[in-house]
């Protein structure tokens, strides 16, 4: 996959396929727009492009909303390159791009760089300035400008429409079952592992500790995890939060990685949290704090057990 800012871009296809979108997180909902762009490209032997923002809209027009993004750019590129799609093109989003009025942005930006014959986007698509620009319009633009445009409707879950709003809203509730059913697969976070306290060790469940990346931290407690080091995956147990029993106050996540023993200090790992177990509890004293560890390893094994049977 290619990618590239459009403003460097300079096209190495007559016309293409697209797809429009912030696509924070590429749940369930943006891959159904991303394959079917795949799909139609295939079809027409034309390239398929995916055009998106960077950073989100959202970052910039209303910062004091402080929106928790899913994904990382980077995360999302390795999301986007996974699918298949042949371009990934970014426009960075600045306050003066914001005050495109809609035509424009179709006609100057995405016709005259991208040449499409066909995109593909959601049912509540909106562009230009203040999102003036809806779906009626869009229609009206691609008879004037000879593409044609096919717009996709909801993808839901029982009655529930998948969105970035909603599955964000399941991290922060720490309900990470409900956020594979939306997102299409485990949510995670990765980051560089940092030296910690040195307490997880002497209790006998050495912990590599990182500072996400993420934005969006699940909410406190303790889970059954996967780690990803070097491409494969281990069973762990994880606990996100500040180590009340201790009375520190940093947030933190903590992982203990079972029958492992290699250094991952200043090593980059990925989190994959699967179910949450308890919330985060003070405890009166280390072996208190130890035996329950014991209890978390103990249930974490099952439910990844079955995760891994799942899987087959």
């Amino acid at each position: 996959m290619k990618i590239s800012e459009i403003s460097k871009f300079n096209p190495e296809f007559i016309s293409s396929v697209i797809t429009i979108g912030s696509f924070d997180g590429i749940h369930l909902g943006h891959r159904k727009l991303m394959e079917m762009t795949k799909d139609y490209a295939s079809k027409l032997n034309l390239p398929s492009v995916v055009l998106t923002f960077h950073p989100h809209p959202l970052k910039v027009l209303h910062p004091e909303e402080k929106v928790h993004l899913i994904t990382t750019f980077e995360k999302k590129v390795e999301l986007i390159e996974a699918i298949g799609i042949d371009y990934l093109i970014y426009i960075t989003f600045t306050p003066e791009f914001a005050k495109m009025p809609p035509e424009d942005f179709i006609e100057n930006v995405i016709v005259k760089k991208l040449n499409p014959v066909k995109v593909i986007v959601g049912h509540d698509f909106g562009f230009g300035v203040g999102k003036s620009g809806n779906i009626l319009l869009l229609e009206k633009l691609a008879n004037k400008l000879n593409f044609d445009l096919t717009v996709v409707g909801p993808v839901k879950m029982g009655k529930k429409i998948v969105s970035s709003t909603i599955i964000r809203r399941f991290v922060l509730l720490g309900q990470v079952c409900a956020v594979k059913r939306f997102l299409g697969r485990h949510y995670s976070v990765h980051g560089r592992v940092v030296k910690g306290s040195g307490r997880g060790k002497k209790l006998g469940f050495p912990t590599a500790n990182i500072i996400p990346e993420e934005e969006l931290f699940p909410k406190d407690g303790v889970y059954a995890t996967l780690v990803k080091v070097d491409n494969e995956f281990h069973d762990s147990v994880t606990n996100v939060g500040s180590n009340p029993t201790f009375n520190e106050e940093v947030r933190r996540i903590e992982t203990h990685i079972f029958n492992f023993d290699k250094d991952l200090y200043d090593r980059e790992i990925e989190v994959f949290f699967v179910a949450r177990l308890r919330p985060e509890i003070k405890f009166d004293n280390s072996a208190s704090l130890e035996n329950r560890i014991k209890k978390d390893i103990a249930l974490a094994a099952v439910i990844l057990s079955k995760e891994h049977a799942a899987s087959i």
